[in-house]
């Protein structure tokens, strides 16, 4: 099945897309080796986690299935593809597994009670190697000793800049960094 979804999305995505999200392929697979989970679900979820970007925002709408939080954030733009995506991913190309379908769904937004292969796949998109901003070498290498270390440096560099441009921030996003934050707590006790 994998060969016939890469074929499928490299025939789907431009060669850029592609060339991330084999980045992210690339990244997630690493990941998953080292924290016990599935490098195929891993591979899977990156290969898929973008097969939504190049639609349209009406498109996106299209897919989206009820979700509560976006009523009140108006147009979230790009934001839409990971929710569009997963439901895409299920409808079209057969994938039924919920923990895949979820790493592809919040990919870009996160939630609380992520799964280690939804963290994987977010952090992955975030380092995967074509990424060049500020501190994402610092974020590359948190990830390769603690993900929620990773994702919490990540969300706050983020947060920082989303703030600075005045855009939205979907509440999902800082739900997940409460969350993680708990977790990191919770192992130190």
């Amino acid at each position: 099945m994998l060969e016939k979804l890469y074929e499928f999305v490299e025939n789907t995505l431009p060669p850029m897309r592609y060339k991330h999200t084999l980045g992210v392929v690339e990244v997630a697979k690493k990941l998953a080796l080292e924290h016990n989970i599935s490098e195929t679900k891993a591979e899977t979820a990156a290969l898929l986690h973008d097969i939504s970007k190049c639609m349209t925002i009406s498109e996106m709408h299209n897919y989206i299935e009820c979700d509560e939080t976006l009523k009140y954030f108006g147009n979230l733009g790009e934001l839409l593809h990971g929710f569009a995506g997963s439901v895409y991913a299920k409808q079209k190309l057969d994938v039924f597994d919920e923990d895949i379908l979820n790493a592809i769904k919040y990919h870009t937004v996160g939630r609380r009670g992520m799964t280690t292969l939804e963290k994987i796949i977010y952090i992955a998109d975030a380092i995967e190697p074509g990424r060049n901003y500020p501190s994402v070498d610092e974020i590359r290498k948190k990830a390769t000793t603690s993900i929620n270390h990773a994702i919490i440096f990540e969300v706050d560099r983020k947060l920082k800049y989303l703030l600075k441009i005045e855009a939205i921030i979907h509440p999902n996003t800082i739900e997940m960094r409460n969350c993680i934050l708990e977790e990191l707590k919770n192992l130190k006790s």
